[in-house]
């Protein structure tokens, strides 16, 4: 029989599980409201017949998701009424979460991770029994339009303003006469586009193997004037392009997921002009693993076990990094690539890490 502790043991695990399910369906339905337009509609206040009209949705199914919305707590009854007559909306904080992609509080972009989750949990046993991988793409437009959003205000408002400035003679490279950076993994482009902004003699090159991504990026750069001076290519990040110098070569949160990260990192060392510099910027992992970690440490696990390392494994021969990429994997990494040293840099983030890494 089951002692009194074993029992309690189990039932805190399952509460805290519980929990666990509530916050993912709550999410699920969070994601249906991003991809219909429902919060954006909802910027004025509308009933259930409202909403259905002007998202283009049934209006039975407004009604049940403006109920459960605003039984969660995730959006507000303005005015009380039956199903047919209550109008519903956002109050600050809920516009804050959803109305405007832009903000660094905005909740949409979780919930089309977690969308992208939902597209291959199905297939993820078989990867796991025979030892293969999921290509980027794979997980459909939800990860790659959920990661652009979860990156963009701090691509934007953070990277030029607050980051780069404590690294020690990166500005300087950016901007002295024909400067040149490269983006490795560039994604949908949001970096690339932040360093030319910063920087007006600068030129950009932004590389990822994803084609979707590629093609958002370079939509991007051209609605932001900067398509003369960002350029974007699919490619291998482990040969840039030949014949070609850089001052500064970027890896924002992509290092890891490199199914080669060492031959990356040793091509994007050939390729910088004397005096350049690699500036990597990772997940904030742990010195060092240890059970019970911290929310950072799980989410970073979770994110490893679902999507990381499945993308990283998706070619032969891969590192097989993982989303767990702590300070010795940086230095292993570059050590092997023919760097010289990596430098902790001195920035606080939640999420991320900062090295510069010199040749």
């Amino acid at each position: 029989m089951s002692s009194t502790a074993e029992i309690e043991l189990t039932g805190a695990v399952t509460e805290r599980l519980f929990a666990s399910l509530l916050g993912a369906l709550e999410l699920a339905t969070v994601h249906l409201g991003v991809r219909l337009g429902l919060y954006e509609a909802l910027a004025t206040p509308r009933t259930a017949a409202g909403l259905a009209e002007v998202a283009g949705i049934d209006e039975r199914y407004a009604a049940e998701w403006l109920e459960q919305q605003a039984i969660s707590g995730l959006v507000s009854v303005t005015e009380p009424g039956d199903r047919e007559t209550r109008v519903y909306g956002l109050d600050a904080e809920q516009a804050l979460s959803f109305g405007d992609p832009e903000s660094p509080a905005y909740a949409g972009a979780m919930a089309l991770l977690m969308g992208g989750v939902g597209r291959v949990i199905e297939q993820l046993p078989e990867i796991y029994r025979t030892g293969g991988g999921i290509a980027f793409g794979g997980y459909g437009d939800d990860v790659r339009l959920g990661q652009g959003l979860f990156n963009r205000s701090g691509f934007l408002g953070q990277l030029t303003q607050e980051w780069l400035p404590a690294i020690d003679g990166v500005g300087d490279l950016l901007g002295r006469p024909g400067a040149r950076a490269l983006d490795i993994g560039c994604g949908v482009g949001w970096s690339s586009i932040a360093l030319a902004s910063a920087y007006p003699g600068l030129t950009v090159l932004g590389i990822d193997s994803d084609d979707a991504s590629v093609m958002d990026a370079r939509r991007n750069a051209a609605e932001a004037g900067l398509g003369e001076r960002v350029r974007f290519e699919v490619g291998d990040a482990a040969a840039p392009p030949a014949g070609e110098g850089y001052d500064v070569a970027f890896y924002f949160e992509a290092l890891h997921d490199l199914p080669h990260p060492v031959e990356s990192l040793a091509a994007v060392r050939s390729a910088l002009r004397p005096g350049g510099v690699t500036v990597v910027v990772d997940e904030r992992a742990e010195e060092e693993f240890a059970p019970g970690g911290s929310e950072v440490e799980r989410l970073l696990a979770t994110s490893s076990v679902l999507h990381c390392l499945p993308v990283g494994r998706s070619q032969p021969g891969s590192a097989g990094t993982g989303a767990l990429f702590r300070p010795s994997v940086m230095r292993d990494y570059a050590a092997r690539a023919g760097y010289a040293g990596v430098e902790d840099v001195p920035v606080t983030h939640d999420l991320f890490r900062f090295f510069l890494v010199r040749p």
